[in-house]
């Protein structure tokens, strides 16, 4: 097998084992959201002085069901849209802003997730660089022009009108 075909398959494999890590990751959290629930609901008094800012953010997220399912719909589209080769790069353009949210939430409220959360979002950062070339046809500001030359014989004339 020669390098080419090597770093060809190596390459796919990355694309494939990040998709499908994403995703997984994607669906637990997502089904986690809508049942039993991945935040605390209910009464709830916070003490500043005593409690944690994470507690304060479980919830903060746990105070509206809408909310969650509307998270939960949305990690799972992008999981689901990565399982789907065709719709892999739809799939992480969605998920990527979702888990650099999380990532920031992670960080800023002491959640212990966020080494996780980190390598699930330069995960989908390497897969966007991966599909650089497609992204940069699809979001160019000067897309390529298919160029057509008419040769005109010069006997002959050509009238406009």
């Amino acid at each position: 097998m020669d390098k080419s075909t090597l770093l060809k398959k190596l390459r796919m494999t990355i694309i494939t084992t990040f998709r499908w890590s994403l995703a997984l990751a994607f669906l637990a959290y997502g089904i986690a959201k809508i049942y039993p629930g991945q935040f605390a609901t209910g009464d709830f008094v916070y003490d500043s002085t005593k409690d944690s800012a994470m507690k304060l953010a479980w919830h903060f997220f746990g105070y509206s069901n809408t909310y969650n399912l509307f998270i939960a719909i949305g990690e799972i589209t992008a999981a689901i849209l990565l399982l789907i080769p065709k719709t892999s790069t739809l799939g992480n353009i969605i998920y990527l802003p979702i888990t650099v949210n999380i990532t920031i939430l992670d960080f800023c409220f002491g959640i212990p997730a966020r080494f996780v959360t980190t390598v699930l979002t330069c995960m989908s950062v390497a897969l966007l660089l991966f599909e650089y070339k497609k992204l940069k046809r699809v979001f160019s500001d000067s897309p390529e022009v298919h160029r057509t030359s008419i040769h005109i014989s010069p006997t002959k004339k050509v009238n406009i009108q």
